[in-house]
């Protein structure tokens, strides 16, 4: 009879390890944010427009608690490849519907381009800075403002501010990059002076403020150059009319190596 209880203990006792397992499995999954879902994720630097291939793709695995509509699962990789991007994505940052220009015509509406936390403004800037009409949507630019240093006296003199580094033009006219205007556009020049750009609110602040306060100019980036330069000075007439700054600034040696333009097919 005792050995009869024994077993029947041991039973009891197994099942209730048992079930203990099975809640702090549980516990632990709910604490964690429940069970992985893989999802897709860059595995390189994606640029706005660019399609979207096999090898700029991974597979991350995120809580289910912390999936949204909008992360790609990777049961859906097939599905976007050859999609192209409505807007640049970084590397190991997931990939989101959202990212995704998923029209037929690939259209690109202007507030489907703006990231989360960014805003989109259309500045004013000189005629100059469309670069003969090379400009383009996901190009990266500086933005410098010239204005009187004396507000009082518009007339004075007057000094060029470097206002805003490696920012990111959305739009050049009505062009915002998508694949229905590049083909109008191809065998035309187009020239804009206005320009939207992807900004910080208290960026949108600074440039709004500015173009009441002289003109902007856009200076154009390599892609790959996103570096911010520290202690940038402001230039006036001194840096035009005085010989030993303007022998200085012919003196600075360019380091990189220069483009090579393409050779002419005979």
């Amino acid at each position: 009879m005792n050995k009869k209880a024994l077993v029947i203990a041991a039973v009891a006792a197994l099942i209730g390890l048992g079930m203990l397992w099975l809640y702090m499995q549980r516990f632990e999954d709910q604490a964690s944010g429940g069970p992985p879902v893989a999802i897709l994720m860059a595995t390189q630097d994606v640029p706005l427009g660019a399609a979207i291939t096999e090898s700029m793709i991974g597979i991350r695995n995120l809580p289910a608690t912390y999936i949204e509509e909008r992360h790609i699962r990777a049961s859906d990789a097939q599905r976007i490849i050859g999609v192209r991007v409505s807007m640049g994505v970084k590397a190991n940052e997931s990939l989101l519907w959202t990212d995704l220009a998923t029209t037929a015509q690939q259209r690109r509406d202007l507030s489907g381009l703006v990231r989360n936390g960014m805003r989109a403004i259309t500045i004013e800037a000189r005629v100059t800075s469309g670069f003969g009409g090379l400009l383009r949507p996901g190009d990266r630019v500086d933005a410098l403002l010239t204005t009187a240093r004396d507000q009082t006296n518009p007339r004075g003199d007057r000094v060029t501010i470097p206002l805003l580094q490696n920012v990111l033009v959305l739009a050049v006219g009505k062009d915002t990059g998508g694949e229905d205007q590049g083909e109008g556009r191809r065998g035309r020049e187009r020239r804009y002076n206005e320009v939207t750009l992807s900004v910080t609110v208290e960026q949108a602040q600074i440039l709004t403020f500015a173009g009441e306060q002289g003109s902007l100019t856009l200076i154009l980036r390599n892609p790959e150059d996103i570096a911010i330069l520290d202690g940038l000075p402001e230039t006036t007439r001194d840096d035009l009319l005085e010989p030993a700054k303007r022998a200085r600034l012919l003196r600075r040696e360019q380091t990189d190596e220069q483009p090579r333009l393409p050779e002419q097919v005979q």
